[in-house]
Parts: structure tokens; sequence; C-alpha cells
């Protein structure tokens, strides 16, 4: 999956940092014990490769690195939580003008993911979309550029 995901990556306009230009181990250990839950497997690995970045023009959020300003899932969470915007066993990790998409913290699986949940902001309706964020990314850069 991953060498998939870092060619379509490559050939479409998707606005990441260069491959390899993530952020270290340690800024990942520190947001796990931030939330208290572990950060799905595939995630980890997009974040130790990129860190964060933007699918046409929607945020995709990472983690920050030394306040460098980066779109970052733990401050994302914890805005959340003190406006009130926050749901139970959901961290939103993509934030579109007509929808989100949120892992499923309630299930961890064997292989150490969470599903993706698709939130419609006007249905106001939440659907399953990927197995796991490695899943997301190749439907969801594959659904905005056609690839």
């Amino acid at each position: 999956m991953y060498a998939d995901l870092i060619q379509l990556i490559q050939q479409s306009r998707v606005a990441f940092p260069k491959h390899g230009q993530g952020v270290p181990q340690a800024t990942i250990d520190a947001a796990e014990r931030t939330l208290g839950f572990p950060l799905p497997s595939s995630y980890k690995w997009w974040l130790l490769h990129y860190g964060g970045g933007q699918i046409g023009g929607d945020i995709v959020y990472g983690l920050d690195i030394d306040g460098e300003g980066r779109p970052d899932i733990v401050e994302l969470a914890q805005a959340n939580a003190e406006q009130g915007l926050d749901v139970p066993n959901r961290l939103v990790c993509y934030i579109g003008n007509e929808e989100s998409f949120a892992f499923n913290t309630e299930r961890l699986s064997a292989d150490g993911e969470y599903e993706v949940l698709l939130h419609d902001h006007d249905a106001d309706e939440e659907t399953p979309y990927a197995d796991n964020f490695g899943e997301f990314l190749l439907r969801r850069i594959g659904e905005v550029y056609g690839g």
C-alpha cells in the first residue's frame, strides 16, 4: 500500500511536503501521550514521511514541529474540546468545506488501525469511508484529482 501511496502522491498535485520531510518519532510519541491513545499505524507512517498537507485545498491535519505553524491534529482536538465541538471516540484528521473525516477511536484493529469516517456537514450524517488512513488517502486523492 505504501509504495502505491508514494507513487500517487508524487504523480498528483497533492500539497504535501516532499517525501521524507515528515515529523520525528518523538513528536508522534508526544502527541499520543497528550491525546491519551495511540494514533493509527498508517497515519504514523504518513506523519513520519510527510507530516501534514492539503488535498485540493482541504487540510489534512498532521503535527506541528517547533511552532512552524503546520495544522496540528492535537491542537485541533484540544480546540474542539474547549469549544464543545468534540465528539466522543472521534479524532478529526481532515476538514473540507462540505465534509470532514475522523478516526473512529472506539475500535483499534489488530494491526493498529482506526476506521476513517466521513461526516457530511449538510446532512449531519456519518458514514464509513476507509478501513485505515492509508486507504483514506488513496481514495480521497483519487476522488479529488481523478487518479
